[in-house]
């Protein structure tokens, strides 16, 4: 029996998630705490069904684009140079443009391309600010660095649960949206057992 548009873009989504966790074992578990967390911020900021399911979708795949990351770079056992760092910040593009090749994903695209810009505006790869930022990707945003800064790297432990929110409540309003962090901070306070699911 033929697969629907929706399941169609259901299995390729699936197949891609596949495809980044081989690449990088880490990435992918960090992509399935990700997922969790925007599902639930998403649900409490009112958005819709179809919302909910493109920014899952974009949270499970917001580091595709790595898999166009030279290995010597994602898994350098060491900060980043200026120029590393040039060649890391293409993921969101890079990603954005698979993405872009599957009938039904472009929203998820969308996502995926803004989720390293910055409320104030100072993020990449277009300095886009505030609202111009979808709504999605502000998620995303609160959720990778609360994900990444409690994950273990090579040159640095990983922080508290305790200093990663501080870390995101200092930051409200410059890296990320304070209405978003506002969410996931209650959301955090309001479900102690989660916070121990998401580190």
């Amino acid at each position: 029996m033929a697969l629907t548009e929706e399941e169609s873009a259901v299995e390729i989504v699936l197949a891609l998630a596949k495809a980044q966790e081989a690449r990088d074992l880490s990435t992918g578990s960090h992509c399935r705490r990700v997922t969790r967390m925007a599902e639930q911020i998403a649900l409490r900021m009112g958005c819709t069904f179809r919302e909910i399911q493109d920014i899952r979708r974009a949270a499970l795949l917001h580091d595709l684009g790595k898999i166009g990351i030279p290995d010597q770079i994602l898994h350098k056992p060491g900060p980043l140079t200026e120029r590393e760092w040039a060649v890391m910040r293409q993921h969101p593009e890079i990603g954005a443009r698979i993405l872009r090749l599957v009938h039904g994903l472009s929203e998820v695209a969308q996502l995926v391309l803004a989720h390293h810009e910055r409320y104030d505006g100072s993020g990449y790869p277009y300095g886009l600010s505030g609202d111009a930022i979808p709504l999605g990707s502000r998620i995303l945003a609160v959720v990778d660095a609360f994900g990444a800064m409690t994950t273990d790297r090579v040159y640095r432990p990983a922080l508290s649960f305790r200093d990663a929110l501080a870390e995101l409540k200092r930051c409200a309003g410059t890296d990320f949206d304070p209405k978003v962090v506002d969410v996931f901070l209650e959301m955090m306070n309001a479900d102690s057992d989660g916070m121990e699911d998401v580190g």
